[in-house]
C-alpha cells in the first residue's frame, strides 16, 4: 500500500474540506460583519431555509442558533411554498442556503420574502444568481470542487455551509453577550445541562449525614462511615457540638494504623482539622474539579453555617458530572 492518498479517498475528502474552510476564512470580511449585525439587530426571529442537502444544513444551523441565544426556526423552502410561509413574519431575518442560488423552490420563495420586508442573508457560491441578487448580504460559500468524484453530490460545499452557520452563531453569541448561565437555561437535560445547572444541593442525601462526637470511639467512627458510605465522617467540635471540628477519612484511619495509633484512638485524635467545605449552592462540576485537583474523594457540604451532608466524587461521576 502507498501512503499517498488516492484521489477522492477519505483523506482527500477531508483535505478538500480543510482547504475550503481555510480559503473561506481568508476571504471573510465586511459582508460577514454586516450579516452578523443584521441578525443581531433583528426585531424578530432568524428563519433558516434551503432545499435538498442545504435544507439539512439549514436545520442544524437553526438548532445551533436556538441553543446559543438567537431565536431561530428552520423552514424547508419547498414546504414554505405550500403554506409554511405563514410562519415568516415582518421583522424576521431569513438566512437562505443554496450553492447555485438558482434552485426552483428558492427562487419562487424570494418574491414572498420581499413582500414581507424580511432582510435576506444568502449563503451561496454565486452572488450573481437570483438569490444573490435578492439578498441584503451575500456570504460566499464557493468551493473549488466537491469531494464527490463526479463533482455533483454536495460534500465540500455543505461542509462549508455548516461551518459558516457555526461562525454566524458564535459571532452572535459575542454580539449578544451570551454567557454560560444563558447556555444552561437552554440545556436543562443531559450531562451538559447537569454540568451547568446541578449544584451540590442536587446530590446531597439528607439521610446520609455522617457525624460523630469529638470523643467518639473508633467503633463509632467506623459505624458512621460504613452507614453513610462516603468513606468519611464529620467530627463535631469538642467544645461546640453542632459545629464541625474535623473530619475522619479512610486515609486518616490508614495513617493511624501504620503509626500504631489506632487501637484506643478517639474521633478527635484521628480527625484532620478544618476540613474544606463548599456551599450547597455551588456547582457540582466545580466540586468535582476541586476534588480531583486535591486527590480527595468527598466534600463537606454546608447550607450557610449548617452542615448539610457530604457528596462523594463517585456521586458526581455517576451523574456524568466528571
Amino acid at each position: 500500500m502507498t501512503n499517498r492518498p488516492e484521489p477522492h479517498s477519505g483523506k482527500h475528502t477531508l483535505t478538500l474540506a480543510a482547504q475550503a474552510l481555510s480559503q473561506a476564512a481568508e476571504r471573510m470580511g465586511n459582508d460577514f460583519d454586516k450579516a452578523v449585525n443584521l441578525l443581531a439587530q433583528s426585531a424578530g426571529k432568524v428563519v433558516v431555509t434551503g432545499v435538498g442537502k442545504s435544507a439539512h444544513i439549514a436545520a442544524k444551523i437553526a438548532a445551533t442558533l436556538n441553543s446559543t441565544g438567537s431565536s431561530a426556526m428552520f423552514l424547508h423552502a419547498g414546504e414554505a411554498l405550500h403554506g409554511d410561509l405563514g410562519a415568516v413574519q415582518p421583522g424576521d431575518v431569513v438566512v437562505c442556503l443554496s450553492k447555485s442560488g438558482r434552485s426552483d423552490e428558492v427562487t419562487q420563495l424570494l418574491p414572498s420574502l420581499a413582500q414581507r420586508g424580511c432582510p435576506l442573508v444568502a449563503l451561496t457560491a454565486d452572488p450573481n444568481s437570483p438569490l444573490g441578487q435578492a439578498a441584503s448580504v451575500v456570504l460566499d460559500v464557493s468551493v473549488p470542487e466537491e469531494a464527490c468524484p463526479l463533482d455533483l453530490a454536495p460534500t465540500t460545499s455543505t461542509t462549508l455551509q455548516l461551518a459558516m452557520g457555526d461562525a454566524l452563531a458564535v459571532a452572535l453569541m459575542a454580539a449578544n453577550a451570551f454567557q454560560a448561565k444563558d447556555f444552561a437555561a437552554n440545556h436543562p437535560a443531559g450531562s451538559l445541562g447537569k454540568k451547568l445547572t446541578w449544584t451540590l444541593a442536587s446530590l446531597v442525601d439528607p439521610a446520609r449525614r455522617p457525624a460523630v462526637p469529638w470523643d467518639a470511639s473508633l467503633a463509632d467512627v467506623l459505624e458512621a462511615m460504613s452507614q453513610a458510605r462516603y468513606g468519611a465522617t464529620v467530627v463535631w467540635a469538642q467544645d461546640n457540638p453542632g459545629q464541625i471540628g474535623g473530619i475522619v477519612t479512610d486515609g486518616d484511619l490508614r495513617r493511624a494504623l501504620a503509626q500504631g495509633a489506632l487501637a484506643d484512638a478517639t474521633a478527635g485524635a484521628l480527625a484532620s482539622p478544618n476540613p474544606h467545605t463548599m456551599q450547597a449552592r455551588e456547582l457540582a462540576a466545580q466540586a468535582v474539579g476541586w476534588m480531583k485537583t486535591h486527590s480527595i474523594s468527598q466534600v463537606v457540604v454546608m447550607e450557610g453555617e449548617r452542615y448539610a451532608g457530604m457528596v462523594h466524587l463517585h456521586d458526581c461521576l455517576r451523574e456524568g458530572l466528571g
